[in-house]
């Protein structure tokens, strides 16, 4: 095992790795020379932000970002509002602001796992219904879920829904009902510290952080933190950083609320979804400079000699894991884009060329000249370097520059994706046909909380595991006994059709569903049909307009075309 090995998994005293969150974060007292990968053997203090002593790379990232700011055209993004501007208006305001945080609200709470696209026409479409925290309030939960219906994960909109009615019940004679501290905000139903920091900066102006998966990668990378960034002790790190660097940019606490934190959250995440991309555009970045990754790949790039800094066990990194010489042979197999400085070949022997690419050789050379102490560049140093109005060009050839991408699309350490367990369940579709040829559904209400809370649904069943496979008949009996447990009356007496109509495969985040569509039609000779609460019969022509799940959506569009005793 190489030294550099050695010192990033030998065991620590508990108190040491403890302290290592906060410590590595601090100002080191000497400038902090490159990690060579693959030992990148370094100190805690390698991790320092290098970018809180770079002004001039914040106003770029944050210049970036005001040129950047309409391009994508989110109607959730508006001018900052100034209490300055508004002297001896308070009240108005005060009504200004919370609808300013209500969008912000909404908007984030849409976001979560969803693309922008998705969100921008439902995010209109519901502001447009309910333009105020106080009318969201007011409506019935079963809107909320129709116009939610489509976006996925619904236990968002009843959380908005039950955190929209808790703000009124919390401060109702407020003019701005919704708090600006990120501690009364997280103690409204649904919001966590993500929500919760983005409301209060870009909101009201507060020097508050944010952290997903984007503002997780961007910082990985700037600090050269080769971490799962889902990890518990990671995410503790990347919210102290977080913490720091806006802080840092909006001068707290000497200044006051200004539009500078939200400025640099937005920035920040606009950054990791547009340019610090799991496939990252590096000469596209407008703080690369202090970005500790691309330092490293540069240097593998050019396989430059360098200094290498073999710090005391006592100092070293507790957070790092080692990185896998493995992901550097495989890593360009995911960056398949023809380099420009290669010259045009036959394809057979381009080809080849292309599976050399994956040699380490192309990353380390064991011809390299014997290190010498270095300079610390203005990418490895904590000083910072000259000011300048402009970003520097782009000095690495474009296959340099596709080496390093590669190279930090490796951070944060990718985690192998665990077994999704996987389910039957038999789907019933109950169908009464009345006298006069029309039909009516029947469908019932998921619980209030848990996995599609308050939704409609036909009623499902999951089958036992077993050796045996399940097949149409064993299928169309489970789907006759359990809609016989559901007392449905006299309805199930007079079965005139039962069968399976085909299989769907359903993926949730958590289980692989395959769902066994099963029809089953009775006559109901004049009988009333009964409903109780949270169960009912829709005829045909109003299903579209029920709120069920994607999942249910699809079995419905399944009945459609296959069933021809009402649809033809």
């Amino acid at each position: 095992m190489s030294k550099g090995k050695a010192l990033t998994t030998r065991a620590k005293p508990k108190a040491k790795i403890n302290a290592a969150l906060s410590p590595a974060f601090t100002k080191p007292t000497s400038p902090q020379l490159t990690a060579i990968p693959p030992t990148r053997a370094h100190s805690a203090a390698y991790h320092y932000p290098l970018i809180l002593d770079d002004e001039t790379a914040s106003k770029d990232l944050l210049g970036w970002f005001e040129g950047i700011e309409e391009a994508r055209n989110m109607p959730w993004r508006k001018k900052w509002l100034d209490p300055a501007e508004c002297e001896g208006k308070e009240e108005d305001f005060g009504a200004l602001l919370e609808k300013r945080a209500y969008e912000v609200w909404v908007s984030e709470v849409m976001l979560q796992q969803t693309r922008v696209s998705t969100v921008i026409p439902y995010f209109n479409n519901w502001i447009s219904k309910w333009p105020t925290v106080e009318s969201l309030a007011q409506a019935s939960h079963d809107d909320v879920l129709s116009v939610w219906k489509g976006l996925g994960y619904y236990s968002r909109a009843t959380r908005l829904h039950e955190g929209a009615k808790a703000v009124i019940s919390m401060q109702p004679s407020q003019s701005c009902k919704i708090p600006s501290g990120v501690v009364e905000l997280q103690k409204i139903p649904g919001i966590g510290r993500y929500t919760a920091g983005a409301v209060s900066s870009i909101a009201f102006g507060e020097a508050e952080p944010v952290l997903d998966g984007n503002v997780a990668r961007v910082l990985s990378r700037q600090l050269g933190l080769y971490v799962d960034a889902k990890d518990k002790k990671s995410t503790d790190a990347f919210w102290e950083v977080a913490d720091q660097l806006v802080k840092s940019v909006a001068g707290h606490p000497e200044k006051g609320r200004s539009k500078t934190p939200g400025q640099w959250n937005q920035a920040i995440m606009e950054l990791g979804s547009t340019i610090c991309t799991p496939k990252p555009k590096c000469d596209e970045c407008p703080i690369r400079r202090t970005c500790r990754v691309y330092a490293e790949g540069e240097t593998l790039s050019i396989k430059k000699a360098a200094a290498t800094e073999v710090p005391d066990i006592e100092d070293a990194c507790t957070l790092c894991q080692q990185l896998d010489t493995e992901d550097l042979a495989t890593a360009p197999e995911e960056h398949d884009d023809d380099e420009d400085d290669v010259p045009a070949k036959p394809a057979k022997r381009q080809k080849t060329e292309q599976k050399q690419s994956n040699k380490l050789s192309n990353y380390f050379t064991s011809s390299a000249p014997k290190p010498k102490p270095a300079t610390p560049t203005p990418s490895t140093s904590t000083s910072s370097p000259p000011p300048s109005t402009k970003r520097k060009t782009p000095t690495a050839t474009p296959a340099q520059a596709k080496r390093i991408a590669i190279y930090c699309s490796l951070f944060p350490k990718k985690m192998p994706k665990k077994a999704v367990p996987e389910e039957d369940a038999v789907v019933c579709i109950i169908e009464a046909a009345q006298e006069d040829g029309q039909s009516k559904w029947f469908i019932e209400q998921r619980p209030a909380k848990g996995l599609l809370a308050s939704l409609w649904q036909f009623p499902q069943q999951t089958l036992p595991n077993t050796d045996m496979a399940h097949t149409a008949a064993t299928r169309k009996a489970a789907a006759r006994a359990y809609v016989e447990s559901l007392d449905l009356g006299a309805v199930i007496s007079n079965t005139v059709h039962l069968q399976e109509l085909g299989s769907l495969v359903h993926v949730f985040t958590h289980l692989k569903l395959t769902m066994h569509v099963v029809h089953l039609r009775f006559g109901i000779d004049g009988k009333m049909l009964e409903e109780t609460s949270g169960r009912k019969w829709v005829e045909t022509e109003k299903m579209e307009g029920e709120t069920l799940s994607t999942g249910m959506r699809r079995c419905w569009d399944l009945v459609k075309k296959k069933t021809t005793s009402v649809f033809g």
